[in-house]
């Protein structure tokens, strides 16, 4: 089980982890109470979402801004 503090989170339906509420709302697609369902991990790469090395996804935007500042804030 891997350390969910902050903005950190766990699926309760896929159980993939997310570095970010905003990683975790991308993993999610179709139409409340009509289909609403997580992606594929195929669906998620297709989005530009990356699984870091620590085991947690996180939006490919974040991951480019995070090199860019050379700093360690959450994705």
């Amino acid at each position: 089980m891997k350390l969910l503090k902050g903005n950190r989170n766990q699926c309760g339906s896929c159980n993939q982890y997310f570095n970010s509420v905003g990683a975790f709302e991308a993993h999610r697609t179709g139409k409340f109470n009509v289909d609403r369902r997580c992606r594929t991990v195929e669906e998620m790469e297709a989005i530009g979402m990356i699984l870091r090395n620590d085991g947690f996804w996180i939006r490919e935007k974040m991951k480019n801004y995070r090199e860019k500042s050379n700093g360690d804030n959450d994705a």
